[in-house]
C-alpha cells in the first residue's frame, strides 16, 4: 500500500512523500529539516525510510532545505543536469551537497528502490525545472508545479496517473485586480510562471477518469482562494473523480493498494 502525503504546498514551502511501507521518495524539501521531520512524524512516515529526493527546481520554496536533509540523512538529491549546470552559484548558496546530487536530464526515465522515476521539462524561470511521474506496484503519481505553459509531454504521464498533483496558482480576475505591479503580474501569468484555475482543471478534467484523484497545490495566498478553485473544479471537472484544493501550507495524506 502507498501512503502518499503533501507535508506542505504554496509560497510557504512544498514537499511531497511517498511511503511505501518500507521506501519513502520525498519531492522538494522547502521545509527546515525539523519541520519536515515534525510533518513526516505527524503522518507517521519514518524519515529514516527517505532513500532520495527528486526536486523539481532550485526556488527557495522547494528546495532550500535540501542540503541540511543530505547532511542530517547522507542520501541523494536528484535534479536536472541543466538545473545543476546552469544554476551552480545558487546550488553553492543553499549549500546543497555536490557529492550528493544525482543528475539526469529531462525525459529520462529511472529506477530508485521501488520506484519508477519518469521526467519531463516543466516550464518555469527557474533553469531546468521538472515534473514527475512516480509509479510504485503498478500505480502511478504525476507532479506538475511551477509551469507557466503545460508541456505536450506531461498529458500522457498524467492520463496514466492514478493520483495527480497539479498546481492551481491564480484566480485570473484576482491577479489583475490584485496589489501585484504590472510586471510581476506578467511574470505569474507568462509562459515561465505559474498556472490558472482554469488551466489546471482544463488540463485535470481532459487527463483524469472516473476513480482518480486530484489535489490542486500550490495556491498563491494573495492571487487565490480556496473558494476561487472549488468553484472552477465544480464547472469543469466530472463526478466520479476525487478532488481536493489543498490550503496553502496545510498536510493532506491518501492511502492507495496497488
Amino acid at each position: 500500500m502507498m501512503h502518499y502525503a503533501i507535508l506542505t504546498s504554496g509560497s510557504c514551502g512544498n514537499s511531497y512523500a511517498f511511503y511505501d511501507g518500507n521506501e519513502t521518495l520525498l519531492v522538494d524539501c522547502g521545509l527546515t529539516y525539523t519541520g519536515l521531520k515534525k510533518r513526516l512524524d505527524a503522518h507517521e512516515i519514518p524519515v529514516e525510510s527517505i532513500t532520495a529526493m527528486l526536486l523539481t527546481h532550485l526556488h527557495p520554496d522547494h528546495s532550500k532545505g535540501v542540503g541540511v536533509f543530505q547532511r542530517k540523512l547522507g542520501k541523494p538529491c536528484y535534479m536536472s543536469a541543466f538545473s545543476f549546470d546552469s544554476l551552480s552559484s545558487v546550488v553553492k548558496k543553499q549549500r546543497i551537497e555536490e557529492c550528493l546530487v544525482k543528475l539526469f536530464d529531462n525525459g529520462d526515465s529511472f529506477d530508485i528502490g521501488a520506484f519508477r522515476v519518469d521526467t519531463y521539462a516543466t516550464s518555469h524561470d527557474s533553469a531546468g525545472s521538472s515534473g514527475f511521474r512516480i509509479t510504485n506496484d503498478g500505480v502511478s503519481y504525476f507532479i506538475m508545479t511551477d509551469t507557466g505553459r503545460i508541456p505536450a509531454e506531461a498529458a500522457p504521464l498524467a492520463e496514466t496517473s492514478k493520483v495527480k498533483f497539479i498546481e492551481a496558482n491564480y484566480d485570473e480576475e484576482m491577479l489583475e485586480n490584485g496589489p501585484y505591479p504590472a510586471y510581476l503580474r506578467a511574470r505569474i501569468r507568462g509562459p515561465y510562471g505559474h498556472l490558472s484555475n482554469e488551466e489546471a482543471a482544463e488540463f485535470a478534467s481532459v487527463n483524469s477518469r472516473n476513480g482518480d484523484y486530484v489535489y490542486f497545490v500550490h495556491i498563491s495566498d494573495n492571487n487565490n482562494t480556496l473558494e476561487k478553485v472549488e468553484s472552477v473544479i465544480k464547472q469543469r471537472i466530472p463526478s466520479g473523480i476525487f478532488v481536493k484544493a489543498c490550503e496553502r501550507g496545510a498536510s493532506y495524506e491518501g492511502f492507495i493498494d496497488g
